[in-house]
């Protein structure tokens, strides 16, 4: 450990000395109304003002002049040999030059010293971080760096949700008046996407602190990501397994209100009976304690909401719900359209302590805010039920290298069949499979299959963790758009096209033709049967009597072979009076075939001069598939 003189004794804030207030009035005959903020180990921490008036080249030479001259303020070592220069950057308005502090070849840990200036190279502003009472004591490093990274992942649980290289660094680190040789471990994660620091004493292991890069942490808890069966990769376990503590995962929780319950930005557990409050605002539980649950639907929830926003969507669900994770002694869970509130059930194993059912649930609201009421008949239910399930599973695709990725509830739906509540890939064909009436999960599994077939075509099927990633963001935002375009009594056709919409929409159409594929695959949409035509007339003046003939040529540019299918030429004069109806059969026509066909009609005699037109429409299946217009005039 690296010690200070004070260590061990509570910390005092200091008064500057007589030597640190004269030279601050010299400062202050440059600009008396500098603006000066002291810290509590005696050193001003905030210069503002004019710091000096001789105009220099080169801003480091200046910061260094201005740092030796004052160092008596600021306790710094005469000869700043424990500054290091870390880098000098210019912008619009002047330059800014910044230091470290460095102890024995070792960086300390956050104590920058800033000095900015204008563009003319006269300061104006200083800010330091600087530990004039650091003395090192021996140290030894008795933790290697490999055992560093060992430890930290350990604790983190991040074995299974690593996103890059582990790497470690060796600092001071202060922590309450005292001062350690640490290794600063920085751990990336990835689903959701953080990143730690985890400080460990380099002398004998033990962590010292931990520091969420990303964002600031507003709390911290315990969950499963997203159920001990996952997080350990183990099919095996029942309610009444002993849950290692290797399961769990420490989480930033967000953005809580600081009132010491788990209430925040996006989620409030008010509605939970004998809720959890900790003023310290950390909530390490593990599930035998009811409040365990508490932790785990804020932080699930909170997660979903902010990766719902990543995705482009702020204005869906972006307010807090109200949760209650102590429902009935039933297996069900549920979300109340009229109280906007989610309500977890309890039995065998509780619901709110596996993600997968606290994010399908919480995917029932945001299909009400989209669409109110969506889900409450027997239409629209399966397709709810289908995009929580997907969504869950999208969201957790990765975690520990993809195990059990199928498998919807695999921690609560122990003792069920194959020991899911439900799965995203199932065989089920519409409507072959569609039971209607009071089987609304499992119709849900059709459509559930559709989108989870939809991410794996986009790379969710990828060898390439990148690609499946980016097929993840792109599925799930795909069809958060679509559906945007459902209504109350949206049935699975219609939620097939809103797909498609969407694709055209944010994607420019980029996957139709593989979400085409897929639907149609699953029954849920016919074959696309499109038509290539072209169509026209010889000769293009004719005499009555005289032999007029229709060329054809047309190609089946559909998904479909046509084994059926007719062309219908009708003619009309010039107030568009039908005057003739001309059929040709066209069968067998593979996909991608082309076929020219003519038809000769012989004009009547009867027939007067002038202009006359015909629409040549191509039908298959009874449905009018493409047309070609065209015009020819009639010589008496």
């Amino acid at each position: 450990m690296v010690n200070t003189h004070r260590s061990g004794i509570k910390p005092i804030k200091l008064k500057p000395t007589k030597s640190q207030l004269n030279a601050l009035e010299k400062l202050k005959r440059l600009d008396s109304s500098l603006h000066v903020i002291w810290s509590k180990r005696g050193i001003p921490s905030h210069l503002c003002g004019i710091l000096s008036v001789e105009i220099g080249k080169d801003p480091e030479r200046i910061a260094r002049k201005f740092l030796l001259d004052n160092f008596k303020l600021f306790k710094i070592k005469e000869n700043l040999k424990d500054l290091t220069l870390i880098k000098k950057m210019d912008s619009l308005g002047g330059c800014h030059v910044l230091f470290q502090q460095f102890v024995d070849e070792l960086p300390v840990y956050n104590a920058f010293t800033s000095v900015h200036m204008d563009k003319k190279n006269i300061l104006k502003k200083v800010d330091v971080c600087y530990y004039p009472d650091l003395n090192i004591e021996p140290w030894e490093k008795n933790i290697l760096q490999e055992e560093a990274i060992r430890i930290a992942i350990d604790f983190l649980n991040a074995e299974k949700r690593l996103s890059g290289k582990v790497s470690g660094e060796l600092v001071i680190y202060p922590k309450k008046e005292k001062y350690y040789a640490a290794w600063k471990i920085t751990v990336p994660f990835i689903n959701p996407i953080e990143e730690w620091y985890v400080f460990l004493d380099c002398k004998n292991g033990k962590i010292l602190d931990i520091l969420d890069v990303l964002l600031k942490a507003t709390g911290r808890g315990r969950v499963f990501i997203p159920n001990p069966v996952v997080a350990l990769g183990d099919s095996n376990l029942t309610a009444e397994s002993e849950i290692p503590d290797r399961a769990y995962s420490t989480v930033v929780l967000k953005e809580l209100d600081g009132s010491g319950y788990l209430r925040g930005t996006y989620v409030d557990t008010c509605s939970t009976p004998n809720r959890a409050k900790e003023q310290d605002l950390t909530f390490y539980y593990k599930r035998n304690d009811p409040r365990f649950k508490e932790v785990m639907a804020y932080y699930h929830i909170d997660e979903a909401q902010r990766y719902i926003q990543s995705l482009g969507f702020t204005n869906i669900c972006n307010r807090p719900i109200n949760v209650n994770v102590h429902g009935d002694f039933v297996d069900n869970s549920y979300y109340n359209s009229d109280t906007k509130e989610l309500t977890f059930g309890k039995w065998y194993i509780d619901d709110a302590e596996d993600a997968d059912i606290i994010l399908h649930e919480y995917c029932h609201a945001i299909l009400d805010e989209q669409v109110p009421g969506f889900g409450l008949n027997w239409n629209t239910c399966p397709i709810a039920e289908g995009f929580g399930d997907f969504f869950a599973a999208c969201f957790f695709a990765e975690i520990n290298d993809g195990f059990n990725r199928e498998c919807i509830g695999d921690w609560n739906g122990i003792g069920k069949i194959g020991n899911c509540v439900s799965r995203v890939d199932s065989k089920k064909h519409y409507p072959d499979d569609y039971l209607g009436i009071d089987s609304c999960d499992r119709d849900g599994e059709i459509w559930s299959a559709a989108l989870w077939d939809i991410y794996l075509r986009m790379g969710g099927a990828s060898r390439i963790k990148a690609k499946r990633l980016a097929a993840r963001d792109n599925a799930i935002r795909l069809i958060i758009e679509s559906n945007f375009n459902l209504n109350i009594n949206s049935k699975f056709e219609d939620a097939a096209d809103a797909i498609i919409i969407a694709d055209k929409n944010i994607y420019d159409g980029a996957s139709e033709h593989l979400i085409r594929e897929v639907l149609v695959k699953r029954g849920i949409l016919f074959p696309l049967v499109k038509v290539e035509m072209q169509a026209k007339v010889e000769p293009h003046a004719v005499q009555p009597g005289r032999i007029l003939t229709f060329s054809i040529s047309m190609m089946n540019a559909g998904e479909v072979d046509w084994k059926r299918a007719k062309v219908v030429i009708s003619i009309h004069d010039e107030k568009h009076i039908m005057i003739k109806k001309l059929i040709k059969r066209i069968n067998n026509l593979k996909i991608g075939e082309r076929k020219s066909v003519e038809s000769p009609w012989r004009i009547p005699k009867r027939m007067k001069n002038g202009e006359y037109g015909y629409t040549v429409s191509a039908y298959y299946s009874r449905k009018k598939i493409g047309s070609e217009t065209g015009e020819f005039r009639v010589i008496v």
